[in-house]
């Protein structure tokens, strides 16, 4: 562990020395609670749901003999990789330029960063149904341009789905770079520079490769969540553009078919821990939140 990695830690090991001591081991119980009542309990009730009409080992079986699910499953999964290779090119520059960026800068970028925290998830949902309809803020823009005659056609296509989840996952990958760019002792740049690396060699040799851990962290909460994406994709997708998530809600709202999108969303969870737990086992992705 690096000196600046122990002196991080040094708080985080006071407390813990404060806490041991204190007999305030109680404190553990009200979020034990919630994660019970939160988290353990609609998932044993779902597995129930799902479980009752299908049996357990039908349960997983079952959603594979749907050729709609089977589809929506390859379209989620290659969206959610495309989407996280895009956030994660536009993340990691963000981040840069909040490193570079003077003060006031800084402050105008994390505010426009955190706006997407700030704003209600619907509402930015909203935002990109007005922005790529038919006949919307970027057809009348293109056609201004000269660039299209009758717009892009972008509003209920996969296409149209890649910016607006980019847009609202950006900030799930930034965070973490952004941290990491901060953990970067700058005798290593001074020593890059003294040594006669230029910019783009020390980014490269330096910056980057210390980068590396934040933002593989921050690729796998981009990618887990956009595997379980609903809002979004269901007002900006067609039928021809259905995520799985998308695909659980009309089984279970339109068609109430309560065991089978519970099974859906069974199978749904242990593929999104089985990936988790891939990740974690090649990128030391559990480490990572301790620096975090």
């Amino acid at each position: 562990m690096t000196a600046s990695e122990t002196a991080a830690q040094a708080p985080v090991t006071r407390l813990r020395s404060v806490w041991d001591g204190s007999g305030a081991r109680w404190l553990f119980l009200p979020p034990a609670v919630l994660l019970v009542i939160g988290l353990v309990g609609p998932l044993v009730a779902v597995v129930l749901a799902g479980s009752a009409e299908h049996g357990l080992v039908g349960m997983f079986a079952q959603p594979f003999q749907s050729e709609l699910f089977l589809r929506a499953a390859w379209r989620t999964l290659w969206l959610s990789a495309l989407v996280t290779a895009c956030t994660w090119v536009l993340g990691v520059i963000y981040a840069l330029a909040l490193g570079l960026a003077p003060a006031w800068l800084r402050r105008v970028l994390f505010g426009v960063l955190f706006l997407t925290f700030w704003v209600s998830l619907l509402v930015r949902t909203y935002g990109w149904v007005l922005t790529l309809q038919p006949a919307g803020a970027l057809d009348r823009l293109v056609e201004a341009l000269g660039l299209a005659d009758n717009g892009l056609g972008l509003y209920q296509t996969t296409a149209g789905l890649v910016p607006a989840m980019v847009h609202i996952m950006l900030p799930y990958l930034v965070l973490p770079v952004y941290a990491a760019l901060r953990g970067i002792d700058p005798a290593h740049l001074r020593a890059a520079r003294g040594l006669g690396a230029g910019e783009v060699l020390t980014l490269r040799k330096v910056v980057l490769p210390a980068l590396r851990g934040g933002s593989v962290a921050g690729a796998v909460i981009v990618f887990v969540m956009s595997l379980g994406f609903y809002v979004t994709p269901a007002f900006l997708g067609g039928p021809g553009s259905q995520l799985v998530a998308t695909v659980i809600g009309t089984e279970f709202g339109r068609l109430q078919n309560l065991g089978g999108a519970a099974a859906m969303g069974v199978v749904l969870l242990v593929v999104t821990l089985g990936l988790y737990l891939l990740a974690d086992r090649f990128g030391k992705i559990s480490e990572q939140w301790e620096r975090i």
